[in-house]
């Protein structure tokens, strides 16, 4: 199904709590006191709060919160469930249950988190190692709560989704793995570089945006992608500047809500995002772009129609096989899974080919986080390899 290609996933790799939002929750989500977020870094219940509350009609998104706040809401709703996330994580594990050994990016190794990762690549002193042999115990351990919930439209919950509030130094100040990006910037070690970034960069490191830029800003590096994000809209669109501005990367992929924020689509139809992706592609002299949503999934591309189709429907099949509980043991069954009923489409734009495709739906999802990254990777990695 995938590629021989050489894969390497970043930038970071973290704890994720999982909380399901429960009867007793969303009393306290509908009663307590809200106040709208007044900056980029969530501080109080009352604006944590306030997004549970519009997450849970428009569906959610990621969020900065304090320390201080991380440990109010541990105490505040209770029972918990870890997991490992993070961009690089996810995206790293779901090529490695695809047959693949990527080298994945680790800038904090606790024994918790190594321990608990599966056997990818992490370059250590110049060389590649298990996770467990990489372990650094005195690094901290960072952590992403995540809300999870399910449309109950007599409870208020308009629709399935989940929403994250993340406390992370890591993302926030940008620290990256260093002994990562010796490897992974360089296409004599990586076929194909795949990484979510700046989505939760504070504004004031934006020179760690210029960091990896001027690593990426070289001819010997590989092919690159990038997944958007919501969060730090500030540096995220810092990054889009300056990635496109010294030709850092090949391939951007987002999902509609994000091509509305960043893009400027004016809704989540089909034509209004392929519309605002061409225009975003021109302007930021992207050789791809590739939206994925609930309802269907494109690309505005200068790969073939053939390479773009497969690329776009083995992610879907990948991410329809994780909601199922997890993507090797459940591949197979996802390809029997009802698709939407968007028709396949491609046409010639402007230099640039548009394919578009239906996506698999599973209505009893028993998975929801992660599902973005799982998509993102394996469409990368077969529409960028040679």
């Amino acid at each position: 199904m995938m590629p021989e290609v050489r894969v390497a996933t970043g930038f970071y790799t973290n704890c994720d709590s999982f909380v399901e939002v429960t009867p007793e929750l969303l009393k306290w989500i509908r009663t307590s006191e809200k106040t709208s977020p007044s900056g980029t870094v969530i501080n109080s219940l009352e604006e944590a709060s306030c997004t549970l509350a519009e997450a849970l009609k428009s569906g959610g998104r990621e969020h900065l919160i304090s320390e201080e706040l991380y440990s109010k809401l541990c105490s505040q709703v209770g029972e918990m469930k870890k997991r490992l996330g993070g961009n690089g994580f996810h995206m790293g594990c779901a090529l490695h249950q695809l047959g693949l050994t990527p080298l994945v990016s680790y800038p904090c190794r606790p024994k918790g988190i190594m321990q608990r990762s599966p056997e990818v690549k992490v370059a250590v002193e110049g060389s590649f190692k298990k996770p467990l042999e990489a372990v650094r115990p005195e690094d901290p351990e960072y952590d992403h709560i995540i809300f999870e919930f399910k449309e109950n439209l007599p409870q208020g919950v308009e629709m399935t989704g989940r929403h994250i509030l993340s406390w992370d130094l890591m993302s926030f100040h940008g620290i990256y793995d260093e002994e990562f990006q010796t490897f992974a910037f360089d296409r004599n070690f990586t076929d194909i570089l795949i990484f979510g970034y700046a989505h939760l960069l504070l504004p004031e490191y934006r020179e760690k945006t210029d960091e990896i830029s001027d690593s990426l800003g070289f001819s010997g590096r590989p092919r690159v992608h990038m997944e958007i994000g919501q969060g730090s809209e500030e540096s995220m669109k810092y990054a889009m500047k300056i990635f496109s501005d010294r030709h850092c990367t090949d391939s951007w992929g987002l999902n509609d809500e994000e091509c509305k924020c960043y893009f400027g689509a004016r809704s989540n139809r089909i034509e209004d995002l392929k519309e605002a992706t061409l225009k975003a592609a021109k302007d930021y002299g992207v050789d791809r772009i590739c939206i994925h949503t609930p309802r269907f999934a494109f690309s505005i591309s200068k790969c073939s129609v053939e390479k773009e189709a497969e690329a776009l429907q083995q992610a879907s099949r990948v991410s329809a096989a994780l909601t199922m509980g997890g993507i090797s043991q459940n591949l197979r069954a996802a390809g029997s899974l009802p698709t939407t009923d968007q028709s396949q489409m491609s046409e010639k734009l402007e230099g640039y080919n548009f394919t578009a495709t239906p996506v698999y739906v599973n209505d009893e999802p028993k998975i929801l986080t992660g599902l973005g990254d799982a998509f993102a990777a394996v469409q990368a990695a077969i529409a960028l390899a040679e």
